[in-house]
């Protein structure tokens, strides 16, 4: 394996690791500890840093000299939530189109997947589930671009930001989010799903607004 591949791949688990909250927003990242964890040398740890920072998803302290998880500022999730609904938003109308009995089914799934895992209590695979959801809807639009854009979009606001707060009350009104967006795509009625789709952000983004900010 050379020097290279393994500085990626250890881009890859940390990155991974942020995701599943193994490392979570504002945590100061001790390269020793980290490098011992994923018992590989320092060097590969600290290149994964620097493309980590490269992609904001981590930030240097000079004075520190330290990294911590990029904490996200509400400049920032306001960017990111409106990027991600125009994301969304914009592959509805091929989506549509591309829609089959068989990728219905699938929505249907991922809304279900989403749902145990609210119900369970699971933060942390409930953000999955949601992002796989919503992502569900972006793949059926046929753009590989676009599925990586939105995935790396989505992802940015649960890496950056903790989420014990996150859903409680949401929660009823998630599920019925989510079941008007379903519904859109059985009557194949684009306009009504763009709007439940443009309705479901608005109010994340307002319950978001009024937890952190």
């Amino acid at each position: 394996m050379s020097e290279e591949t393994l500085d990626y791949k250890t881009y890859k688990q940390i990155k991974q690791m942020m995701l599943n909250f193994d490392i979570v927003p504002g945590q100061r990242i001790v390269i020793t500890e980290l490098a011992d964890k994923l018992e590989i040398s320092r060097t590969p740890v600290k290149m994964a840093m620097i493309m980590l920072m490269k992609e904001g998803f981590v930030d240097y302290s000079h004075r520190q000299s330290c990294y911590t998880v990029h904490q996200l500022t509400q400049e920032e999730y306001d960017g990111l939530a409106d990027f991600r609904e125009i994301l969304e938003v914009g592959a509805v109308i091929k989506a549509m189109k591309n829609l089959t009995p068989a990728k219905l089914k699938e929505l249907e799934k991922k809304a279900q997947k989403f749902k145990q895992a609210a119900e369970a209590n699971d933060k942390e695979l409930r953000v999955v589930h949601d992002l796989e959801f919503h992502s569900c809807i972006v793949d059926m639009a046929g753009s590989r671009n676009l599925s990586e854009t939105f995935r790396d979009v989505y992802q940015r606001f649960f890496m950056q930001r903790r989420i014990t707060r996150l859903l409680g009350e949401r929660y009823d009104q998630v599920l019925a989010e989510h079941d008007e967006i379903i519904e859109a795509f059985r009557q194949k009625d684009a306009d009504r799903a763009r709007q439940a789709i443009v309705n479901h952000a608005r109010l994340a983004k307002e319950f978001i607004d009024s937890i952190y900010y």
